[in-house]
């Protein structure tokens, strides 16, 4: 460490940074109310510093006397929340474009890899690493597992970096200089840290920090904070540091380039590499492994019976949440697991309400008795066990927090047991049983009340969502819909209580009626869209009109709808895989992208549409982002879809409508390339490009050059080889792409003086 970088990390530990004194050897400063008073001296070790009597390297005696890690380290050890019986999950890794190609590699240990690639500093630049799965599938436990286990590694010397877990709790709209002090403070009672000392932290390599809780929102959302906050965090670390996010997909795996251009432009000239380790669900060995962690001597026989009744792929078996849950309904003894197995089988689509409904009768007919009196009788049914979480799940969702002060539990079941009529005695002893409640869980350290996984939180915000679209309460839903985008966890168990109690029309008319009067932004219609296009999933029925809606990102993926018109309405970006088509209209509707060629597509017209892109998968190019009117019709008849008006309404093998031109493809991809480091080297380059590279360095990267849309880039290591650069916002390279008709000399156009 250099006196320049000292000076810059001493003045963001100093309570004034204008107020200290660094010149002629010595230091005086003040931090926390403590006068520290140091001398400076130069050896063949690099600057060194004592203080009564003690020597040490700049870098040591800043983590050490400044930053106090080692405390740091204690307290992250006593927050311990490293789950119990914890099992390693395998995945795939992505490296860093600069050491790999673009295909995953499996991972049978995927902590070690996390580990190990965390620990892996770059000189010059800044390491992103995605820690990507669906929900529900151990992102959280995971983080918290490693941050643990290098505390206990730095406590006994045996690393040098710490892993700090900053939860993000699915906020919409964030600062990170809150959140980060937030997570220091609040949960980790630590103090000492100003966020500008945090950032100096990360420099150095000592921390590397974990935000758990992006969600799909880092870039598809109703909101592009997050965004602009993680570029914001890369542009303050100043291509330096290692900085860990998990989300359900890393922004590099989006095929538009608008989407990416969205994080790239907010970053900067800083050099940023980005890399992906990806969690697979459980198999088998992982299973059985677990099952026996927890004493479970017929895990494999559980497995087998559970696999041969529903699917060995079945969340059940290959959720972590879930597993856990199975396991103490087999060891509880009392419960007949093969009744829920049965039910399950019966309506596959339900097998959250039905497994959740297993553990809630376990606790209304054997833990919540009411022995004052004779004979015992059970405190709540089972359908009041469920609106009493329901209400704990809607104060939390009103709240934007996922755990609640333990006075506020208490006031949430005193309404409750008002409501129902109950007793004082029996009210009483709701409010004490429930903060033992078997999906509920109570932080000590607070005195906070949660649930013991987001799913049964989300599980029971769509229960109380169904519930209120049921019984007809337009206050209530509205009240819901109107405080941020919905989780599809929450989406899916609102659709699917409405549809075991059959009301889906009703349902779909409140929503239609609340959702009209809204403006166009609101939270509102894009919540009533969620919820319509889940409500009208693999439903029979009459035709169905909705209008004014906006329908959220992915809307339309794996969905079978029939006979459903929709008007006047937004559909964020959205993924056809598996989707069914029969029978729907949509009519002057604004589409701002469709990805993939749909399952199947059947008497099912766009009528007056705007299709801003369409992106489909060239096996030569991967995926190609079309934005030429005439293209994306051509590509939309292919699916299937009836243009009425256009001079060509019926798909043909025959069509032979000049798209994209092969050089201009060349171009797409190769910015593609970008979204994964800032700057790439030529070798990368050729690694991503594959059989294509000689052409575009032939053909196409001198004009790439000419233009001022790449540049050259100084190559500060070993070797020779050339280093390019992106010398223009992305957004505008996507801007003259989507005007370029489709030509290379066009594209290049318009980037003339």
């Amino acid at each position: 460490m250099d006196f320049e970088a000292f000076k810059r990390i001493v003045t963001a530990f100093s309570d004034d940074p204008g107020d200290f004194d660094l010149g002629h050897g010595k230091l005086l400063m003040q931090v926390r109310d403590e006068v520290i008073e140091a001398t400076l001296w130069q050896s063949s070790n690099g600057l060194m510093v004592t203080e009564n009597e003690d020597r040490l390297t700049a870098k040591s005696w800043v983590v050490k006397r400044l930053a106090r890690l080692p405390q740091l380290a204690e307290r992250i050890c006593s927050h311990d929340e490293s789950p119990e019986h914890f099992v390693v999950p395998s995945g795939e890794l992505l490296e860093r474009v600069e050491r790999g190609s673009d295909v995953g590699e499996p991972c049978d240990d995927i902590a070690k890899t996390m580990v190990t690639k965390l620990g892996s500093q770059i000189p010059g630049t800044t390491s992103l690493w995605y820690l990507t799965s669906d929900a529900g599938e151990g992102k959280t436990s995971l983080i918290n597992h490693l941050a643990v286990r290098q505390a206990r590694a730095y406590k006994q010397k045996e690393t040098s970096w710490l892993l700090v877990p900053i939860p993000l709790g699915g906020r919409t709209f964030l600062r990170f200089d809150d959140v980060v002090v937030a997570a220091l403070v609040n949960r980790l009672r630590f103090q000492i840290l100003y966020y500008d000392a945090f950032l100096e932290l990360v420099k150095l390599g000592v921390i590397v920090p974990a935000f758990d809780g992006f969600e799909e929102m880092i870039i598809e959302g109703s909101s592009g904070e997050a965004v602009s906050a993680l570029g914001q965090l890369v542009n303050n670390l100043g291509s330096a540091g290692t900085v860990l996010v998990a989300t359900r997909k890393a922004y590099f795996e989006y095929h538009s380039l608008r989407t990416q251009a969205r994080l790239f432009d907010s970053i900067g000239e800083n050099d940023v590499a980005f890399g992906r380790m990806s969690l697979a669900r459980w198999n088998r060995e992982q299973f059985v492994k677990y099952g026996r962690m927890r004493g479970l001597v017929q895990a494999t026989e559980l497995y087998k019976r559970v696999g041969n009744s529903l699917k060995e792929d079945h969340p059940l078996l290959t959720r972590a949440v879930l597993v856990r849950r199975l396991v103490d309904v087999e060891m509880d003894g009392k419960s007949n697991l093969s009744e829920v197995l049965g039910k399950i089988g019966q309506r596959p689509e339900d097998y959250i309400f039905e497994f959740v409904s297993a553990i809630v009768e376990r606790e209304a007919y054997e833990k919540w008795m009411d022995k004052s009196g004779e004979p015992v009788q059970p405190l709540l049914t089972v359908n009041e066990h469920h609106r009493l979480l329901s209400m704990l799940a809607c104060e939390m969702w009103w709240s934007s927090t996922d755990e609640l002060k333990i006075d506020e539990v208490d006031f949430i079941a005193d309404i409750f047991t008002e409501d129902e009529g109950k007793s004082p005695q029996t009210a009483r002893q709701i409010r004490e049983r429930l903060k033992q409640h078997a999906l509920l869980i109570t932080t000590q350290r607070d005195r906070r009340l949660g649930f013991d996984h987001e799913d049964f939180r989300l599980f029971y915000l769509g229960f109380a969502l169904g519930r209120a679209l049921v019984q007809d309460d337009a206050v209530t839903v509205k009240s819901i819909l109107d405080v941020m985008t919905l989780p599809w966890t929450a989406v899916d168990q609102a659709a699917s209580y409405v549809h075991r109690n059959r009301k889906p029309a009703l349902a779909m008319a409140l929503l239609q009626n609340l959702a009209g009067p809204q403006p166009p932004a609101s939270f509102v219609r894009e919540n009533c869209g969620a919820l319509t296009v889940a409500l009208a999933d693999d439903w029979a029925k009459d035709r169905t009109v909705v209008s004014h809606m906006n329908f959220p990102e992915d809307a339309l993926r794996g969905r079978k709808l029939t006979a459903l018109t929709v008007k006047d309405s937004y559909f964020a970006p959205s993924n056809l895989t598996g989707t069914q088509l029969a029978n729907c209209e949509f009519v002057r509707c604004r589409f701002e992208r469709l990805e993939q060629r749909p399952a199947q597509i059947e008497q099912t017209k766009l009528r007056e549409c705007d299709v801003a892109s369409i992106v489909y998968v060239d096996n030569e190019y991967d995926a190609v982002e079309l934005y030429e009117p005439e293209h994306i019709r051509h590509r939309i008849r292919q699916c299937g879809f009836e243009i009425p008006g256009d001079s060509k309404t019926q798909p043909s093998d025959t069509d032979s409508v000049s798209e994209m031109s092969e050089d201009l493809k060349l171009v797409q991809r190769a910015v593609r390339v970008f979204s994964r480091a800032t700057r790439v080297s030529e070798n990368a380059m050729k690694k991503q490009l594959r059989e294509k590279f000689g052409r575009f360095r032939k053909e196409v990267l001198p004009l790439l050059l000419r233009a001022g849309i790449l540049e050259e880039r100084s190559y500060e290591r070993k070797g020779s080889q050339r280093r390019f650069g992106i010398a223009v916002p992305m957004r505008r390279i996507e801007a003259a792409i989507e005007e370029s008709g489709g030509e290379l000399g066009r594209f290049v156009a318009a980037f003339g003086d």
